[in-house]
């Protein structure tokens, strides 16, 4: 049963764009499972978009690969990956073309689902370019939702239409597993800040087999080039902002940045226990902001009687983050004290009915909260 928990994985679009081979993925791969990005939970190594010929096979109407790109045919590429233990994405598009302007899905559904499942394809990103206008969404990707599920393989199903036509009110009853709410991710801080701004009134939006995608991870990218890359990238603690912040909100974990070389301190965050613990708690109960107002403070509740709390500086200047316990949910004579343990240094902070902890300009602070008496 898969996507009972936010899917975590590799996609090779942010940093290399179409700029990828057989051995680049090989390579990523290995680079999944030697610095332990495998052992953390991500397990889809994904292939995005201009993996495929500009035609279809004239005598077969199938997706034929680049053999520029797979010398040796894809399904080599694909049984590498599932040697390490991994599992194997792809792209197609509900449209007439994909967004590179590559033959996609449309009409051909049925067709191209058996053919994924023949090559042993285990995850399918499926875009949203060059619709018809006369066709509604809902239609399309239901329509491949139930080519999926005919396949005869278990294919995660990823739609990807970046929050178009009031998708929400649908994409659950299509057989998603998960659905892009967002415009696409660049490497800026003003991008997340966004991005994740964008998403506070969609917090109930994600449950098991069905999450809300915030998009893929910039973290780690510094300046890197690719479809989202830009040159001054972004500061540690604003990469901290963005990876507690898809994590609190219980999302899709999809790391976009070049894992074979990806700095220590950056693989240490995107692996870091207690946080992908919250993600993926097995509950997968959404957060709420603990105070009105924009103020970047949010809790939510986990499995055995612990909580997560985030609190976001989106402000220039280091700040003190302060609430009163009431509007967490309690009052101080529950006779009941908050333990604070930070996520990422250990530190634990004590407090009765009001919270008072530093925060740094454009960074974060995430803890476990226990009550105790």
């Amino acid at each position: 049963m898969i996507a009972k928990k936010p899917p975590m994985g590799f996609n090779t679009w942010n940093t290399f764009g179409e700029m990828f081979n057989a051995q680049m993925l090989c390579e990523l791969a290995d680079a999944m499972v030697e610095r332990g990005f495998k052992d953390a939970g991500y397990e889809y190594l994904i292939v995005d978009d201009h993996w495929e010929m500009d035609e279809r096979d004239p005598e077969t109407g199938r997706l034929v690969p680049r053999p520029a790109k797979f010398p040796n045919g894809i399904k080599e590429v694909i049984d590498y990956v599932h040697s390490k233990g991994l599992k194997f994405g792809l792209y197609s598009c509900a449209g007439v073309k994909t967004c590179g302007m590559k033959p996609a899905s449309f009409n051909n559904e049925y067709l191209d689902a058996k053919t994924f499942a023949e090559w042993g394809v285990d995850y399918l990103k499926y875009d949203y370019c060059a619709k018809p206008e006369t066709q509604d969404g809902d239609t399309l990707y239901r329509r491949m939702g139930i080519a999926l599920r005919e396949c005869g393989r278990e294919i995660l199903f990823a739609a990807c239409n970046w929050g178009q036509s009031d998708v929400t009110s649908w994409i659950r009853s299509s057989g998603a597993h998960m659905y892009r709410s967002t415009h696409d991710i660049i490497n800026t801080y003003e991008s997340t800040c966004g991005i994740f701004r964008s998403q506070v009134d969609k917090l109930g939006a994600s449950a098991p087999f069905c999450f809300n995608d915030m998009d893929m991870l910039t973290v780690g990218m510094k300046g890197a080039g690719g479809p989202a890359g830009n040159s001054k990238g972004c500061t540690p603690g604003e990469y901290r902002i963005q990876f507690c912040t898809w994590c609190m909100f219980g999302v899709p974990l999809i790391l976009g940045c070049d894992l074979r070389n990806v700095d220590e301190e950056y693989r240490d965050l995107l692996c870091n226990e207690k946080l992908i613990r919250i993600n993926q708690d097995e509950e997968a109960r959404a957060p709420h902001p603990i105070a009105v107002n924009d103020r970047m403070e949010f809790m939510k509740e986990l499995s055995g009687g612990e909580y997560a709390v985030l609190l976001i500086n989106t402000d220039t200047e280091d700040t003190r983050k302060g609430f009163v316990s009431y509007d967490m949910g309690w009052k101080a004579s529950s006779g009941c004290k908050m333990e604070f343990e930070d996520v990422l240094s250990g530190e634990k902070l004590t407090f009765t009915d009001y919270v008072r902890i530093p925060v740094p300009a454009h960074d974060c602070r995430m803890f476990i909260m226990r009550l105790v008496d």
